[in-house]
């Protein structure tokens, strides 16, 4: 039997809720298109950002529950095969055995030859280990010196589409987040130049932790404060 059913989360709501009712309509179709034959609707860009967070979570729950569905299967075949293999396993411990004892007389017999061998490997396994830990202490240190360059940190970013749908979720904004992400990544850029830790970002990992931290402190505040409208009293 085929899997008939999916979910959909409450918390999926706030990037859609601002949406025309159209484009909800739309969205909902193109959902359950997807979920029943994995077809994916031409949508219009703002409402195909949003289906990507549905799809997400559509894709994991098909997978978790075609993983459960394998494991039964394998339980099932494992049983009709479990006397054929203890008859192997009994089969393999025996030849195992015979295998052990020859094995000890081989060793009883060239144990002398063995010993110069295993000095020279030890000696060439030393020093490939130490010629090793030179190259990975100098690649460290260059990897600590190395600074990113923060001109390449935009253009990565925003060609990024899965860390874009990310991020427009960590926002609280919803979908509208993502046409202020470009300005967004500017100031983001300008404030870890004006306090002089260019040097602290080495790799687009550190580029994109570094952002999210950015946001949660300065660059939320400051466009819920932009926001904020002012009333002026008459007299």
């Amino acid at each position: 039997m085929g899997k008939n059913s999916f979910l959909l989360y409450i918390s999926d709501y706030k990037c859609i809720k601002d949406l025309p009712l159209e484009q909800k309509g739309a969205l909902l179709d193109a959902i359950f298109e997807y979920a029943s034959t994995g077809t994916i609707i031409d949508l219009p860009p703002i409402v195909s950002m949003a289906f990507n967070f549905f799809r997400s979570h559509i894709d994991d729950n098909t997978k978790k529950w075609n993983e459960k569905v394998e494991k039964r299967r394998a339980a099932g075949r494992l049983g009709g095969l479990a006397k054929a293999e203890n008859s192997k396993q009994s089969q393999a411990n025996v030849a195992n055995a015979k295998d052990a004892k020859q094995s000890q007389a081989n060793v009883a017999v060239n144990v002398n030859d063995n010993v110069n061998v295993n000095d020279t490997l030890s000696l060439t396994l030393s020093h490939l280990v130490e010629s090793a830990s030179v190259r990975e202490s100098v690649s460290e240190r260059e990897e600590a010196n190395k600074v990113f360059d923060l001109q390449s940190i935009k253009e990565q970013l925003l060609s990024d589409e899965i860390w874009k749908e990310s991020v427009c979720m960590q926002s609280t904004l919803g979908v509208s987040f993502i046409s202020m992400l470009p300005d967004q990544l500017d100031k983001f850029i300008a404030y870890i130049v004006s306090i002089g830790e260019e040097q602290s970002i080495s790799n687009i990992s550190d580029a994109k932790r570094r952002f999210t931290y950015w946001w949660q402190n300065h660059g939320r505040k400051e466009v819920q404060d932009e926001n904020k409208q002012v009333y002026t009293v008459p007299n």
